[in-house]
């Protein structure tokens, strides 16, 4: 989990929520009174509640388009059944609690690279869930909820994602290129060590 979270008054105005999201490169503020986390708003919740209302970003209070309650999580509770929460409650960022006080966020993609979360979550059905979440899945498990083998090019913040078949500029064909173009290498190399062997025995 991210242990600095970036969080905001509940009433402050949507236009200072908005400062606050581009100066730390964000999508999502956490809302705050006396010290404790009350809700969540998004660059959606801005979207949806404000752009297309419209409504005046500077007269409107975080408190007026905020998601509450929040839905959130313990530090001790474990990534499969955090990741199964966000599917089930159509979430993306999960703020984590203790004693009632915030001590960190999670992403759903953070939790889906963590080791076993995949396997964990083999099988489970996304009947529900928002386009923007299955698209997020996508890139860890195919139309059948099978685990993506991991792709040494497709790479997102520095981890590896799962290969994307058809959809990737990798693909050729009926396969990956790159795969295509390890196998023949290794074939090469075979060829390369047998002609070593042979020329070694006439030699002998």
């Amino acid at each position: 989990m991210v242990e600095h979270v970036v969080t905001i008054g509940a009433d402050c105005t949507v236009r200072k929520a908005a400062e606050l999201m581009n100066e730390h490169q964000i999508s999502c503020l956490i809302v705050v009174e006396n010290e404790k986390p009350v809700g969540i708003v998004t660059e959606r919740d801005m979207l949806n509640r404000i752009i297309n209302k419209p409504r005046q970003p500077e007269k409107t209070t975080v408190r007026e388009i905020m998601t509450s309650p929040l839905t959130v999580a313990s530090p001790e509770m474990r990534a499969g059944d955090a990741a199964k929460l966000m599917l089930e409650r159509n979430i993306k960022k999960l703020p984590v609690t203790e004693n009632g006080l915030l001590v960190g966020i999670v992403s759903l993609t953070d939790l889906l690279r963590c080791q076993g979360v995949l396997k964990f979550l083999n099988g489970i059905s996304l009947n529900g869930t928002s386009k923007r979440i299955r698209k997020t899945v996508s890139l860890y498990f195919d139309t059948r909820g099978v685990e993506r083998r991991k792709c040494p090019l497709n790479m997102k913040d520095g981890f590896s994602l799962g290969c994307q078949d058809k959809k990737c500029m990798w693909w050729a064909d009926d396969e990956c290129a790159v795969t295509k173009l390890s196998r023949n290498l290794d074939n090469l190399r075979g060829e390369s060590d047998y002609l070593e062997t042979v020329e070694s025995a006439s030699t002998e």
